[in-house]
């Protein structure tokens, strides 16, 4: 739990933006429990226990960096790209279920390529404009790579009749 981290413990930091990194700190320093919501007003009645955090300033290689809320009683916790952890299982969890996640979609690119390809030729049956676009374009680009087959045989006699045209000293 994040209100039982003393200083030094061990901190896990997992940093799942473009190229996911971990990075293992330690704490620097624990607030004490503190209500999750304080606004609540003496005399309210409150059916549920009241959610306590706490914050953690943790030392990483890359300096020092503060955690804010984190609830008390957890384990793990994510923000945005970042889940930061205080027992190396949930750590171990979280980046199992992010490897097996990337694996499926990785298995299922070949199904989507092939999604992709349908559905084009079905959008080209289903709007005649479509295909007559696409038609277009494969045209353009066969006449493209004939200009530059074209320009570079114009490029070569060009340099044959500057050779056969130079003067022999």
């Amino acid at each position: 739990m994040f209100s039982g981290l003393r200083t030094n413990s061990i901190f896990y930091v997992l940093d799942k933006s473009n190229e996911p990194k971990l990075q293992i700190g330690q704490v620097v320093s624990v607030s004490n429990p503190q209500p999750k919501f304080p606004t609540y007003q003496p005399g309210q009645f409150s059916p549920q226990p009241m959610e306590s955090v706490v914050d953690v300033r943790v030392k990483l290689t890359d300096g020092e960096m503060d955690f804010k809320q984190l609830p008390s009683n957890g384990q793990i916790a994510n923000s945005g790209t970042l889940v930061v952890s205080e027992s190396r299982e949930a750590m171990s969890a979280e980046v199992e279920a992010m490897l097996r996640q990337s694996r499926q979609i990785l298995e299922s690119v070949d199904y989507h390529r092939s999604v992709v390809t349908s559905c084009e030729s079905m959008l080209a049956q289903l709007n005649p404009q479509i295909a007559e676009k696409k038609a277009q374009e494969q045209k353009i680009s066969q006449l493209e790579t004939k200009m530059s087959g074209i320009e570079g045989t114009l490029s070569n006699i060009q340099g044959m009749l500057a050779q056969a045209l130079k003067p022999k000293a």
